[in-house]
C-alpha cells in the first residue's frame, strides 16, 4: 500500500513539474533538495525545543516538525528564487524535451525519498511502515535509506557540515553508524503500548 502511494506521488510530482518546463523544474529541483535536506537535518533540534512545552504530544512532534520545516524552507526558497530569477531562460527544443522529464523525475525522486523517511516518524503502529526495520520500502529501492545516507553524508562532509552535530550518527551495534530507522521502529512499538495517542505526563 505504501509503495503504491509513493509511486503515485512520484508520478504526480513528475507530471506537474514536466508541465512547468526545464527552467522552472531545475529551480524547483534545487529548492526541494535544499528544503528536504535542511528539514531532515534540523527537525530533531526543533522537536527538542518544543518537547518541554508540548510533552503530551510527544509522538506527533517529529512528523509535524519535519514537514513544517520543509514547507517553511521550501516556501522561503521559492519566494527568493522567484524574486531573483524573474526572467525565464529558454532552452533549445531538444534540450527542453530531454532535460525537462529528467529533472522533473529527479525532483520527484527526492520528494519520494523525503516522504518515505518521514513516514518512520509517523504516529502509527510499528509494522504499518515496515514489517521489520530491515525491510526495504518502495519495491526494494529503499528511498528512505538513500535519503538518510544523503543527509548523514551532507552533515558530515557537505559545505554546511557540522561533524560534531551530524545527523543520525548514533551507534546501535558494532560496525554501524546509523540508527534512525531502528529508533523510530522502537518508538512506534512504544506507541502501540500506549492507551491513547496523547501521553499524559
Amino acid at each position: 500500500m505504501i509503495s503504491l502511494a509513493l509511486l503515485a506521488l512520484f508520478v504526480v510530482v513528475t507530471f506537474a513539474l514536466w508541465r512547468e518546463g526545464l527552467w522552472s523544474s531545475a529551480i524547483m529541483f534545487l529548492n526541494v533538495l535544499a528544503a528536504a535536506t535542511f528539514a531532515t537535518a534540523w527537525f530533531e533540534w526543533a522537536v527538542a525545543l518544543l518537547q518541554p512545552r508540548l510533552k503530551s504530544y510527544d509522538y506527533l512532534l517529529d512528523l509535524i516538525c519535519i514537514w513544517g520545516l520543509f514547507a517553511l524552507i521550501l516556501l522561503t526558497l521559492r519566494e527568493v528564487s522567484d524574486r531573483v530569477s524573474r526572467t525565464k531562460v529558454k532552452f533549445r527544443k531538444p534540450v527542453e524535451m530531454f532535460g525537462c522529464p529528467v529533472v522533473a523525475a529527479a525532483t520527484a525522486w527526492i520528494v519520494v525519498c523525503f516522504t518515505a523517511t518521514t513516514l518512520h516518524t509517523a504516529a502509527v503502529p510499528r509494522d504499518f511502515i515496515q514489517a521489520t526495520p530491515e525491510a526495504r520500502m518502495f519495491f526494494g529501492l529503499a528511498p528512505d535509506r538513500r535519503w538518510l545516507q544523503w543527509v548523514r553524508g551532507s552533515t558530515l562532509h557537505g559545505p554546511f557540515a557540522v561533524p560534531t552535530r551530524a545527523f543520525d550518527t548514533g551507534v546501535v551495534a558494532p560496525g554501524t553508524n546509523a540508527d534512525f530507522i531502528i529508533r523510530y521502529a522502537n518508538r512506534r512499538k512504544q506507541l502501540e503500548a500506549e492507551p491513547e495517542l496523547r501521553v499524559n505526563r
